[in-house]
């Protein structure tokens, strides 16, 4: 199992270098990712994330505002589906 800390910042990282060009301090845990940061490739990119930790393909329903509202939000529901 992987550390929620190890999660945290390999998530910040993708989102920062590979999505959008942020500060480390433009992004917190618990900053808003849809609408403010993450455009629909972002979220596409995210989901793969997701998808790579939790070891399956999102189901629709899970593919929610919810799920993507955070960094927190997405780490939780990596741990919830593991």
């Amino acid at each position: 199992m992987v550390d929620d800390t190890i999660l945290i910042d390999e998530l910040r990282s993708l989102i920062m270098s590979e999505l959008v060009p942020l500060e480390d301090d433009e992004l917190t845990n618990e900053t808003p990712l849809v609408d403010n940061v993450l455009d629909s490739l972002g979220i596409a990119e995210v989901a793969t994330f997701i998808e790579d930790q939790i070891g399956r393909p999102l189901e629709p329903d899970e593919e929610t505002r919810a799920t993507f509202a955070s960094v927190n939000s997405i780490v939780d529901f990596i741990n919830a589906n593991r």
